[in-house]
């Protein structure tokens, strides 16, 4: 792992400190950087004064290197692989922002560019570890009450309903920027419909809780779309994309999923930690509770 550090003269450019995974040349790096900078100027102000940039050869050493950092700093919930090129966290205590070469080079340069200035979105707004440590919200505690759900099972929960509200608020911020033809190029790649997904959704029908599971990890692509959803320049491109990727769904989910999440999404305002508590509870609601009570009924009727 080779190791150099960045600098800009710019005053809302932060210092990014860059670490090589296996060979990775200077160009690819400083073509990122450059996405990187020309972001952080757009997203000014902010208080992003330092950012780790790991770039990796492949994707093996990423995953290698993930599950090494999950042991490490404890992260409780389960790994859920998006398989994207991009991710950020801050378990460290400041943002970290990892590139996969071997994943990004397969998807087209406008959409590479949407890809690394999301990252940069969540350094710029969840660039603490307090975005990653969360309390259990009282609409969770109380489904767990209910319904005999495991603590293991309800960190899960939360962390699927977490990235999805984060999401939501990087689109929304890059969307109030004008970033919106590297997005919709983006979206095109993670909202592009995976036969995994399909075969997981009809494996999960057998229990309710893999079932309300499965559809919770489907709100991080709303959250990532529905910020687009109003505008003009991208409404009915992100839509086709968004419809495409759920179509797969029964039609009760498929029309309460992209019907009514949008509207929840777009009820929150700037705080993450109340956003997600506030997003909990109208998830839990509106979608969570009636699966499990659906199941407790046809028990009883059984």
């Amino acid at each position: 792992m080779k190791r150099i550090t960045f600098r800009s003269d710019s005053r809302f450019q932060p210092k990014i400190v860059i670490y090589r995974f296996g060979k990775v040349d200077d160009q690819k790096v400083n073509e990122i950087v450059g996405v990187m900078q020309e972001c952080y100027n757009r997203l000014a102000p902010h208080e992003v004064d330092v950012v780790d940039l790991y770039v990796s050869e492949r994707s093996s050493a990423v995953e290698a290197f993930l599950a090494e950092e999950s042991r490490r700093v404890g992260v409780a919930s389960s790994s859920f692989d998006e398989l994207f090129f991009s991710m950020h966290d801050a378990w460290r205590g400041i943002s970290r922002i990892i590139i996969c070469l071997e994943r990004m080079k397969k998807l087209p340069t406008l959409a590479q560019k949407g890809g690394i200035r999301h990252e940069v979105g969540h350094s710029v707004l969840h660039g603490s570890p307090l975005y990653y440590i969360l309390t259990i919200p009282p609409a969770l505690q109380d489904l767990a009450r209910r319904f005999k759900l495991s603590r293991q099972y309800v960190i899960n929960m939360l962390y699927l309903i977490s990235i999805a509200v984060k999401d939501y608020e990087v689109s929304r911020l890059l969307h109030k920027h004008g970033y919106i033809k590297d997005q919709t190029a983006f979206a095109k790649h993670i909202l592009a419909p995976m036969e995994s997904d399909k075969t997981s959704w009809e494996i999960s029908r057998v229990k309710p809780d893999v079932e309300a599971l499965c559809l919770i990890s489907y709100l991080k692509l709303i959250g990532y779309a529905t910020p687009f959803l109003t505008s003009k320049d991208s409404r009915k491109e992100i839509n086709h994309y968004l419809k495409e990727s759920l179509s797969f769904l029964p039609k009760k989910y498929f029309i309460k999923l992209l019907e009514q999440t949008p509207k929840i999404f777009q009820q929150l305002e700037l705080d993450t930690t109340n956003n997600i508590n506030k997003f909990t509870h109208l998830i839990a609601e509106k979608i969570i509770k009636p699966i499990f009570e659906d199941e407790t009924q046809n028990q009883v009727l059984a």
